[in-house]
């Protein structure tokens, strides 16, 4: 989730682009003829595999019934990404019940004919006392304490379509992650994961589960994209019924290299959700849209959704994910008024 500007990548060594042009085109290609000659061409955006990251807790953007009935209606999309964060709000104690109420009005203002993945995070600072853990571990205690408790309450509601088992496992920028033990160990991830996926199929079997993405699998290279490699040899593919990735900026090098992106999505040997995509400032997201999400899907042919980062944002116009801003000036994005019109 990028409750704050994503950090942008560094640009790959020159180096490591150079060993790519090498494996790519032979001995005589240069750095920049690798990075410079992946030029996609704009075309229109595929609305029928695209959705949006909708959390609906900004009540300035309207209630969550009015913006999901604009991201249906008037954007035409049918699928969103929604969060349901565990934290100390929700369940204050281990002896508490969890407060439902936000994520109640979400399911419930969802339109029928639309589908929500839900993001599964948090950690209540009580999991700290070893005395509140399941077994000992604050993995298994997430899944057996909160995954339970929301798969079990929306078990029957059909606009639920699955669950994804956490966000951005990899990176320092959420506290949690460290917490959970999880920065530098995609093992100790699915481990998680497996723990939850044990018990959304003993609630809802028909319901899919989704490994958690991490920071964008394009970008530091080869870091992140390493950080996957390693959760598929943990296991991972056992525990998943669609692989889950972001993609942002383009880097579109790190795609097409031997070894990268797209070999190692098209070897998973299962559908790809690409679960945040998107660029920053209102009068840039179309053009991106336009170029990365076409390219991505004419270059990995495992891509079945993309959801575009985000509905609304209120961030200044110029640094905004949001299709939607707070700016009187520039309320709407060019890829808003696009989607609008067509």
């Amino acid at each position: 989730m990028r409750s704050i500007i994503r950090f942008q990548s560094l640009v790959a060594s020159a180096l490591i682009v150079c060993l790519s042009a090498f494996a790519l085109w032979g001995c005589n290609s240069s750095a920049g003829d690798l990075v410079n000659s992946i030029d996609p061409d704009r075309k229109p955006i595929n609305k029928s595999i695209l959705g949006t990251n909708a959390f609906a807790s900004d009540a300035r953007f309207g209630t969550p019934e009015q913006q999901f009935r604009e991201i249906r209606n008037q954007l035409g999309l049918r699928f969103v990404r929604v969060l349901f964060s565990w934290s100390d709000a929700v369940q204050p104690s281990p002896s508490a019940s969890p407060n439902f109420g936000l994520y109640d009005n979400i399911v419930a203002a969802l339109p029928a004919d639309m589908d929500a993945l839900v993001v599964l995070v948090g950690a209540p600072s009580w999991l700290s006392n070893p005395t509140n853990l399941v077994d000992g571990s604050r993995r298994k205690t997430f899944a057996e304490s909160w995954v339970r408790a929301v798969a079990t309450r929306y078990q029957n509601n059909p606009r639920i379509i699955g669950y994804q088992i956490w966000n951005e496992p990899n990176t320092t920028l959420f506290p949690e992650n460290e917490f959970m033990g999880l920065v530098t160990d995609p093992v100790a991830y699915v481990e998680m994961l497996a723990f939850a996926h044990g018990v959304v199929k003993s609630i809802s079997p028909g319901a899919l589960v989704l490994n958690a993405s991490t920071t964008a699998i394009n970008q530091n290279y080869s870091e992140t994209l390493d950080y996957n490699r390693a959760m598929r040899d943990a296991g991972a593919l056992s525990f998943v019924d669609r692989w889950a990735i972001h993609y942002y900026g383009k880097q579109f090098e790190n795609v097409v290299r031997n070894g990268g992106v797209e070999e190692f999505l098209d070897g998973l040997g299962v559908g790809v959700w690409v679960t945040e995509s998107g660029a920053q400032g209102v009068n840039s997201q179309l053009a991106y849209g336009e170029q990365v999400w076409n390219y991505l899907t004419d270059q990995i042919g495992s891509i079945e959704r993309i959801y575009q980062y985000q509905f609304a944002e209120a961030t200044p116009a110029d640094v905004s994910y949001g299709m939607r801003t707070l700016d009187p000036s520039f309320p709407v994005s060019d890829l808003y008024v696009s989607l609008s019109n067509g």
